[in-house]
């Protein structure tokens, strides 16, 4: 009888100890606080996490744009050890043809054997043969990666279809859009005119020279290592009339904001002022920069430095010609980049370098002008 007493209690034990234990080892799930408490805490890291991720992907970008760069400056340096002189900005057809010289090829296009495009190159040479220049316009809409800033995600797919052109050459230190060969920067081009390069004009070419001289590094009074070669734009977004800032670009029907400026080389504080004004009451918008890199066109080829890098105002400009902007005249076409709150460039002696937003106006703008014999130098 005390036997069974024990069995039972025994068997009573370990049943109850079973029921003891089953209620948490049924358990396989989490309660909805706590759920709700592992979401917010994984919501946290990824703020926290998302950021860092974010700078380290535009680091990145900044590196490949600097590499860029870089592969520009030695493609201008290999062009000068060949043809001793720095690519001019307006490089002809040849004769007997009849383009017009806002046709005209770009310095990169000069270039593009140094940037292992030998064969694109080769097809620009069979288009300068031609009588119309609508073969080299095909050609210009080639995508060219050294040409092309990762950062930059506007106007790569744009409605005309050009190929993107994210870096162009310095046109000088103040607010000439398309300087001729008395220009202060590290390259020009030629003056308006029909199909000519020097002072010969007429529907059909009849010189033989390829361009307008390049400058030599004895025309850089300040030393190579002090003035721009190339920096950054914006592509525009390829949508014909639409403001967009910073993407596209203001455009003016008169000179009002440039004609007063006293040095056009060095505009003042005052006289930007009143340009900053000007283009923000614009009578259109602009939209195709930055989409044709073997065009010599300002913002398609060529910058300039009257103000200074990412100016908080549109870019823009007084009265110019028809079709693309600025075939002639003056404006304000600073860099542009979508790093933040810098862009890069390149010297005129091969060195990179980053120069930020904020840098003394008057320093940009005699680090743009090569012969103005400053002290300046990189910050």
């Amino acid at each position: 009888m005390i036997l069974g007493i024990e069995r039972f209690g025994a068997a009573d034990r370990r049943r109850g100890s079973l029921s003891a234990v089953e209620p948490s080892a049924a358990r396989k799930a989490f309660t909805l606080v706590e759920l709700l408490v592992v979401i917010a805490i994984i919501g946290v890291l990824v703020g926290l996490l998302l950021p860092a991720v974010q700078a380290a992907r535009e680091s990145g970008r900044r590196s490949a744009c600097q590499n860029k760069l870089k592969q520009i400056g030695l493609a201008m340096h290999g062009f000068l050890s060949s043809k001793q002189s720095f690519p001019s900005n307006a490089w002809a057809p040849e004769a007997g043809t009849n383009w017009e010289n806002h046709s005209y090829l770009s310095a990169f296009y000069a270039v593009l054997p140094f940037l292992e495009e030998d064969p694109l190159f080769q097809e620009f040479e069979s288009a300068r043969k031609q009588s119309s220049s609508s073969t080299a316009y095909g050609l210009m809409r080639r995508r060219v990666q050294t040409f092309v800033c990762p950062s930059d995600n506007y106007g790569l797919e744009n409605a005309n279809k050009w190929g993107p052109a994210n870096y162009c050459l310095n046109a000088g230190s103040g607010v000439y859009a398309m300087p001729n060969r008395e220009g202060t920067g590290f390259t020009h081009t030629t003056e308006s005119g029909q199909n000519r390069i020097g002072n010969v004009s007429g529907a059909v070419r009849t010189e033989t020279i390829a361009a307008m001289p390049g400058y030599t590094p004895s025309d850089f009074l300040d030393g190579t290592s002090k003035v721009i070669m190339a920096s950054e734009i914006l592509c525009g977004t390829g949508v014909a009339s639409e403001a967009k800032f910073p993407a596209n670009v203001a455009l003016r029907a008169d000179n009002n904001a440039f004609d007063p400026i006293v040095d056009k080389n060095f505009p003042t504080a005052a006289e930007i002022a009143a340009i900053a004004t000007a283009v923000q009451a614009p009578t259109a918008w602009g939209s195709n920069n930055g989409q044709q890199w073997g065009w010599r066109g300002c913002y398609s080829s060529l910058f300039n430095c009257g103000v200074p890098p990412n100016w908080p105002y549109p870019s823009g400009g007084g009265a110019s010609g028809p079709g693309f902007m600025y075939d002639w005249g003056y404006g304000a076409f600073p860099p542009r980049s979508r790093h933040p709150s810098m862009v890069n460039v390149v010297m005129a002696d091969g060195g990179v370098a980053t120069l930020l937003d904020t840098i003394d106006v008057l320093t940009f703008q005699r680090l743009g002008n090569r012969k103005d014999r400053s002290a300046a130098s990189l910050p």
